[in-house]
């Protein structure tokens, strides 16, 4: 009886070595895939850094508008899920009263992450999806193609990327043309439960691209609340360094917003 229960002991202890860390890991915002379980589902922003609320804080604008561009994403297989997207979503407080709906909500998207490769220290995705910029009045539609990836260069240091060419398939004489859009975000993990980080990218639309380039900045903490749950909140400068719009805003920093981020999996 004695050797039974030395046994078992051992072979709890050797079952909870192997686990703490794995449950610890999976909690680390940095070392989580993109992609979804197979029968997964989760609400949240873009793969990359989710943001759920986007809240408008540009100088003589504050709360105008406000967006909601929350993704919805299911796992297919242990290496695709699929899901519906929005680049605004919801859109309050617009100024406008539009009887036809369409500023409240005119747009919506296909979106899909593939795995490629991957390990314990990164990975790589196919990140494509078919975004309709505009419902109305005329729809606008095109294609978006990348490359989701994350490289931890460090235990407590991770680079995140999502580079991607979105061609219009339409209405392009009205503004539907093709883009690109290559963002990174360094992301530190101090704890297990905050990931602060910072990001930028470089972005605009390909013809006369460097009349037009946008380079933002930005900002934020991640907290884990739970397993699969990350909650957390960022400040953006829309094109901090980017060619200034000189009819708009006297200064880049003139454009700002607030966002909430979250990560709700199930």
């Amino acid at each position: 009886m004695n050797e039974l229960k030395t046994a078992t002991l051992t072979v709890s202890l050797a079952i909870a070595t192997l686990l703490v860390p794995r449950a610890a890991q999976a909690q680390e915002w940095t070392r989580q895939s993109f992609v979804l379980p197979k029968g997964g589902f989760e609400i949240t922003g873009s793969p990359a850094r989710p943001d759920l609320v986007r809240m408008n804080l540009s100088k003589n604008q504050a709360f105008e508008p406000v967006d909601f561009p929350v993704n919805f994403f299911w796992g297919v297989s242990s290496k695709v899920m699929i899901g519906i997207t929005h680049e605004r979503g919801l859109r309050l407080n617009t100024g406008v009263q539009d009887p036809k709906f369409r500023d409240t909500y005119n747009d919506v998207g296909f979106g899909s992450v593939i795995f490629l490769g991957g390990g314990h220290n990164y990975e790589v995705d196919l990140h494509a999806g078919v975004p309709l910029h505009q419902l109305s009045p005329e729809v606008w539609v095109g294609a978006q193609i990348g490359v989701l990836g994350r490289a931890n260069v460090s235990r407590k240091v991770a680079l995140i990327f999502d580079p991607s060419l979105y061609f219009g398939f339409n209405q392009r004489d009205q503004g539907n043309g093709d883009e690109l859009h290559l963002p990174i975000w360094v992301w530190f993990q101090p704890t297990h439960i905050i990931a602060p980080f910072v990001g930028t990218a470089l972005e605009g639309t390909l013809r006369n691209f460097g009349d037009n380039f946008r380079i933002p900045l930005e900002g934020g903490v991640l907290f884990t609340v739970a397993h699969g749950i990350h909650i957390g909140a960022m400040l953006r400068f829309p094109n901090a360094l980017g060619k200034r719009d000189e009819l708009k805003y006297d200064s880049n920093l003139d454009a700002r917003e607030l966002t909430f981020l979250g990560q709700f999996r199930f």
